[in-house]
C-alpha cells in the first residue's frame, strides 16, 4: 500500500506514520534567523552543513519553515527560510506558528495519562465503558487505542476522508460512520496507524474530566509548561502569527486546500513553535508532568509505537518522535536519548520530504555524510508516455494501483484512496506530487508496461492486470 496521507506518520517515527498510499504519505525568499542561538557552535561545520543541506531543500521548492536543533538545554541550530505570506512577502521568524497535524497525538496521550495518574481512568479500560455501542468496544483497551493495536480503521480509508474534511463534521459524526466498518483485526495482535483512536481518545479525556479537549489540554499541559505559542486550532478564531499553508508541485504553488479542524480534532488539530515543541518534549523525557515510571512506559512497545510516540532505530541511533501532517504543512521532531539531541522542523508547504528530512538531520548531527538534495526535473509528458503506462497494476488480492490520464495529466490511484498526479522525470520514471519516491514502470511489451515499482522510501510492486 502506498505512503499518503495525511496527518500522516509511518510506524515507528510517525509514529512516525503513514499509513499504505495511506502510507504512500524557488527558494522564494531566505530570511536566515539567528535569534536565540548566539552560540560560537554555531559557526562549527556541523552546523554550517545543517544550513547548506537545508538551504539546498528551499531551493529546490522543498522546505519553507523553521529548524531547532538542541542537545541537552542548549539550542545548537535555530533558523527560519522562507515565507510565512507569499502575498504580502512576511518572513518567517522562530515565533511563526504552524499546524502540527498528528505531533497533536502526544499532547492528546500525555492527556489520557494525566487522567490515569488522577486516578480517573486505566489503561486497560475498555472502550465500552465509554462507548458501550461500539463494535468489538468490550475487547478494546485505551491502551490499544494509544499504540495503535485497536484494529479500528482509519478514518482516512473513507474514500471521501478530504471532502468530509470540508463538510461540518464533528468527531461524533466521524466515529458514527465507523460503526458500519468492521475491525481491521482482533484488537491488541497488529499494528496499524488509525487516526480514529485519537478522536476516541480525545473524547474520553472530555467524557472523563468534563472539559473540552481544548480546556483540557491548556490548562493541565500548555498552561502549566508555559507553553504560550502552542494552542488548538479553531473554525473561528484568528490564529496569531500563523503561517498560511501552501501546495506545491513541480508545476505550481497554491493555496492549500481548506480543511474543517474538527475533522482531525484530538488526532490532529493543534499548532505551535519549535521551541514550544522543544519544551514540550523536554518536559516529557524529564517527567515534569508525569512519575519516571510512567514515562519509561510511555516510550516502551513491542510495535514501535509508544503511548502516542513514534519509536524508530535510524542506522542504530534510537530516536523518540512524531510527524505530522495538515493541508500546506508539514513538521516532525525526534528525541534522541543517548546524547540528548532534540531536533525539530516545521513547514508551511505540504511539499516537504518529511521522512529524508529527519533521516538526514540526525544522521549530520551524529557526523554521518549525508548527500545533498537533488533538484527533480521534469520533462514533457508525450502520448507515448500515457499509453505505455496506462493501465491497472495489481498489488496484491483487493489493493490495485490505477494510472489514468484527465485533463492531459497522469493520475495513479490507489483502491480506496486519493489520486495523486504523476510528473515524468523520464520516459518510464515519474515523480509523485507530496511524496518521496518515484514511479518506475519496466520497459513496455505488447500492451505496455508490465510492472510498476516505486523506488526510494518504499519499494511496491504492481503487476499489471489490465
Amino acid at each position: 500500500m502506498i505512503p499518503n496521507r495525511a496527518p500522516c506518520t509511518y510506524p515507528g517515527l510517525n509514529a512516525f506514520p503513514c499509513t499504505s498510499l495511506l502510507l504512500i504519505c524557488t527558494l522564494l525568499c531566505c530570511h536566515p534567523n539567528r535569534s536565540g542561538t548566539g552560540s560560537r557552535e554555531d559557526a562549527t561545520p556541523i552546523m554550517e552543513q545543517l544550513d547548506a543541506y537545508i538551504q539546498a531543500h528551499a531551493a529546490n521548492k522543498r522546505f519553507n519553515g523553521s529548524v531547532l536543533i538542541a542537545k541537552g538545554d542548549t539550542v545548537l541550530f535555530e533558523r527560519s527560510y522562507g515565507l510565512a505570506s507569499r502575498a504580502f512577502d512576511v518572513p518567517i521568524a522562530p515565533t511563526t506558528r504552524f499546524l502540527i497535524g498528528s505531533i497533536t497525538k502526544p499532547f492528546t496521550a500525555l492527556g489520557i495519562l494525566l487522567l490515569e495518574q488522577q486516578g480517573k481512568l486505566k489503561l486497560d479500560d475498555k472502550l465500552a465503558t465509554y462507548f458501550p455501542n461500539f463494535p468489538n468496544a468490550d475487547r478494546i483497551t485505551l491502551k490499544q487505542l494509544l499504540n495503535h493495536t485497536s484494529g479500528i480503521t482509519d478514518y482516512h480509508a473513507f474514500a471521501n476522508w478530504e471532502e468530509r474534511g470540508r463538510m461540518s463534521v464533528t468527531p461524533g459524526s466521524t466515529l458514527a460512520t465507523l460503526l458500519e466498518r468492521p475491525s481491521l483485526f482482533e484488537p491488541g495482535t497488529r499494528f496499524s496507524y488509525s487516526n480514529s483512536g485519537y478522536l476516541f481518545l480525545g473524547l474520553i479525556i472530555e467524557q472523563v474530566s468534563g472539559r473540552s479537549f481544548e480546556a483540557f489540554i491548556r490548562e493541565e499541559i500548555l498552561d502549566p509548561l508555559k507553553l504560550e505559542h502552542t494552542g488548538i486550532a479553531s473554525n473561528t478564531r484568528i490564529i496569531p502569527e500563523l503561517a498560511i499553508g501552501y501546495t506545491s508541485s513541480p508545476r505550481e504553488t497554491q493555496h492549500a486546500s481548506y480543511i474543517n479542524y474538527d475533522q482531525p480534532f484530538a488526532s490532529g488539530n493543534m499548532y505551535s513553535t519549535p521551541r514550544d515543541l522543544w519544551a514540550f518534549t523536554q518536559a516529557v523525557v524529564q517527567s515534569k508532568l508525569l512519575p519516571e515510571a510512567t514515562t519509561k512506559e510511555l516510550f516502551q512497545s513491542t510495535w514501535s509505537y509508544g503511548y502516542g510516540w513514534g519509536i524508530r532505530d535510524y542506522d542504530g541511533i534510537r530516536t523518540y518522535g512524531h510527524f505530522g501532517g495538515m493541508n500546506g504543512y508539514v513538521g516532525g521532531i525526534s528525541y534522541i536519548p543517548e546524547a540528548d539531541y532534540f531536533i525539530c522542523f516545521l513547514t508551511n508547504d505540504d511539499n516537504t520530504p518529511k521522512h529524508t528530512l529527519m533521516e538526514d538531520l540526525i544522521r549530520i548531527v551524529h557526523g554521518r555524510e549525508v548527500l545533498p538534495p537533488k533538484p527533480v526535473q521534469t520533462i514533457g509528458l508525450t502520448d507515448r508516455m500515457k499509453s505505455t503506462v496506462l493501465g491497472d497494476y495489481l498489488v496484491k488480492p483487493g489493493d490495485t494501483l490505477h494510472v489514468f490520464e484527465q485533463d492531459d495529466r497522469l493520475f495513479l490511484r490507489e483502491t480506496g484512496q486519493m489520486r495523486h498526479e504523476l510528473f515524468p522525470i523520464d520516459t518510464l520514471e515519474f515523480a509523485f506530487t507530496l511524496l518521496e519516491f518515484t514511479a518506475a514502470f519496466s520497459k513496455p511489451g505488447t500492451q505496455g508496461s508490465d510492472s510498476l515499482r516505486f523506488t526510494g522510501k518504499s519499494g511496491l510492486l504492481g503487476r499489471r492486470i489490465r
